[in-house]
C-alpha cells in the first residue's frame, strides 16, 4: 500500500489536500482505538508532506516518456541520473566539510581542556556546575508538548487583535493550516487553548465560526464539548456556527477608520441581543443606547433598537430605526418586512403594501409577505382582490404550514364576515367537493356488492320474470350494503 492509497488521494504537492485527507482518515484511525493504523497513517502523512516540499519529482517525469523514441527516453533518464549524482556529490562535500570543521573544533576543545586540567588539577567542580550536564528529558518533553499550544495561543491573540484580519475567513484558514495544528498529540491542548480564548473573545463573523467548526468539529463533537467545557459557552458557539445568532461585520469595513473601541461596541451589541431574547428590556435599552452613541451605521444594531422600541410600544422611534436600516442597506429584507408590519399596525396600509411589493420582487413565494398583503387588502375592504390572491397561491405547496396566512385565508372565505359574490371558481370548487366523495363511495359499494349484482343480472336475463320474493331479497341485500357505507362515512366525518 502506497502513501497515497493510505491517504486515499491522488499524488499531489498541495499541502492543503494532504492535510484534509489526513484529518479525514484520523476519524477512522484514532490512536487509542487503532494505534497500528494510526502509526501507518502518520508515517504516510509525514512522507507525503516531505515529498510535497522536497521539489524533487523524479517519478513525475516517467509519464512524459510514453510515445517517445528509445533514444529520447535514454537521454531523459541519463539527465535525471546526472542531476541526482550532482546533488549527491554536493551533499557529500557538505558532509565532509562539516566533519572537518567538527574535528578541528574537537581538537581545540581537547587542547583547552588539557590546559585547564594542568592549571587546576586539584579543583573539584561545584555541584551546580555538574547540574548543567544532567539530562532533563521530562522537562524537555513538557516544553515540546506546550510549544504548539503556546504558538497557537500567541497567533490567535495576534490575529484577533487585528480587526481587519480578524473578520476575514482566509486569515483563520491560514492559521488553521499551519503544520503544528495538524499534530494529533497536541489536539486536546489546542482545543483547550481555543476554548479558553473564546470564553473572553467571542466577537467573530459567521464565516470565521464555520472555519473553526471545520477544524475543531463543534457540531460533530457537541457531546464532548458539553462534557469538557462550560455549557453556556458551547451553546453560544453552536448558535454562531449554525447562524441562528449571526451578527454582521461588513458595515465596519465601509468606514475609513473606527474612532471608537470596537471590541467594547461589539460586546454591547452582543449583550443587548441576549437581553432582548430574555425579555430584559431595561438592561437591553441601556446597552443599546450606549452602543448607539458609539456607532450608528450598523444595521444589526438598528434592527435590535427597532425590536426594543416595538416591545416597549415606542412605535415612532422604531419607525425611525427601520427607515435608517432600509436607507443604509437597501437589500436588508428584515428591515422592510418589520417596517411593513409596523405600518400595517399604524393603519398606513398603502405604505405597508409598497414594502411588501418590493420584497415580492426578490421572493414571490414568501408567505410572511403574502400574509401581510392579504391583511392589508382585507383592512382596505378589497375582498375580491384578496380572494383572487388566495386562489392564485392555492397551487403553491408550502414546506411548512404558515398558520397566520391560513387563518386569514379561511376567515376571508367566511360569508358571514365578508359578503362576496358567487364566483365561477367557487362553483368549480363546490363541484369537486361534492363529486369526489360520491365517486369514492360508489366504488366502495361496487366492491362490496359486485357478486350480488352479478348473480341478480344472470337471474334476470335467464328467467323471463323473477318472483317478487327474489327481488325483495336482493333489494334488502343492497340496502344493507348501503347502510354499512353510510355508517362508515358518518364515522369518517366525525
Amino acid at each position: 500500500m502506497t502513501i497515497w492509497s493510505m491517504l486515499e488521494i491522488e499524488p499531489t504537492d498541495e499541502l492543503a489536500i494532504i492535510k484534509k485527507a489526513y484529518a479525514k482518515k484520523l476519524k477512522s484511525h484514532h490512536p487509542e482505538d487503532d494505534p497500528e493504523g494510526y502509526q501507518q497513517l502518520r508515517e504516510a502523512y509525514d512522507t507525503a508532506v516531505k515529498w510535497a516540499r522536497s521539489g524533487q519529482r523524479i517519478a513525475s517525469t516517467v509519464p512524459s516518456f510514453i510515445g517517445e523514441d528509445k533514444k529520447e527516453i535514454a537521454e531523459a533518464i541519463s539527465k535525471e541520473i546526472e542531476k541526482i549524482v550532482i546533488q549527491a556529490e554536493k551533499v557529500i562535500r557538505v558532509d565532509e566539510a562539516e566533519e572537518e570543521e567538527s574535528e578541528e573544533e574537537e581538537q581545540e576543545v581537547a587542547e583547552e581542556d588539557t590546559e585547564e586540567e594542568v592549571e587546576g588539577a586539584t579543583s573539584i567542580p561545584h555541584e551546580n556546575e555538574w547540574a548543567l550536564f544532567r539530562p532533563l528529558p521530562i522537562q524537555l518533553d513538557a516544553d515540546l508538548q506546550e510549544q504548539p499550544a503556546a504558538i497557537f495561543d500567541s497567533q490567535i491573540r495576534e490575529l484577533y487583535a487585528d480587526f481587519s484580519r480578524r473578520i476575514k475567513q482566509a486569515s483563520w484558514h491560514s492559521l488553521l493550516n499551519e503544520d503544528f495544528m495538524w499534530s494529533i498529540e497536541h489536539r486536546d491542548r489546542l482545543r483547550d487553548k481555543l476554548m479558553l480564548f473564546l470564553d473572553q473573545h467571542r466577537n467573530l463573523p459567521h464565516a470565521v465560526w464555520e472555519a473553526l467548526d471545520s477544524f475543531f468539529h463543534f457540531r460533530e463533537d457537541k457531546e464532548i464539548f458539553l462534557q469538557r467545557y462550560d455549557n453556556k459557552l458551547v451553546e453560544y458557539i453552536l448558535g454562531q456556527v449554525d447562524g441562528s445568532m449571526e451578527m454582521r461585520y461588513e458595515c465596519f469595513l465601509l468606514q475609513e477608520s473606527l474612532e471608537f473601541d470596537i471590541e467594547h461596541y461589539l460586546n454591547l451589541r452582543r449583550s443587548a441581543q441576549f437581553m432582548l431574547m430574555e425579555d430584559k428590556h431595561t438592561e437591553a435599552g441601556q446597552l443599546l443606547d450606549e452602543a448607539n452613541k458609539l456607532f450608528q451605521n450598523d444595521p444589526d444594531l438598528q434592527l435590535l433598537r427597532a425590536k426594543y422600541c416595538l416591545d416597549t410600544a415606542d412605535y415612532m422611534e422604531a419607525l425611525v430605526c427601520l427607515d435608517r436600516v432600509t436607507t443604509m442597506w437597501p437589500n436588508e429584507r428584515d428591515g422592510y418586512l418589520l417596517r411593513g408590519r409596523l405600518l400595517y399596525y399604524l393603519q398606513r396600509y398603502e405604505e405597508a403594501m409598497k414594502d411588501c411589493e418590493y420584497l415580492l420582487q426578490e421572493d414571490a413565494g414568501n408567505r410572511d409577505v403574502q400574509c401581510l398583503i392579504l391583511e392589508c387588502k382585507i383592512a382596505r375592504s378589497q375582498i375580491e382582490e384578496a380572494l383572487t390572491q388566495t386562489e392564485t397561491n392555492e397551487s403553491k405547496k408550502d414546506e411548512f404550514i404558515h398558520f397566520r396566512y391560513l387563518a386569514n385565508k379561511y376567515m376571508l372565505k367566511n360569508k358571514k364576515l365578508y359578503p362576496q359574490r358567487l364566483r365561477i371558481s367557487s362553483l368549480v370548487t363546490i363541484g369537486k367537493n361534492i363529486m369526489g366523495p360520491i365517486l369514492f363511495y360508489l366504488l366502495v359499494f361496487l366492491k362490496l356488492s359486485w357478486f350480488y349484482i352479478l348473480v341478480y343480472t344472470i337471474c334476470y336475463f335467464s328467467v323471463s320474470e323473477l318472483p317478487p320474493l327474489v327481488n325483495a331479497v336482493f333489494i334488502l341485500i343492497f340496502l344493507w350494503k348501503i347502510r354499512k357505507i353510510c355508517k362508515t362515512a358518518y364515522l369518517f366525518s366525525n
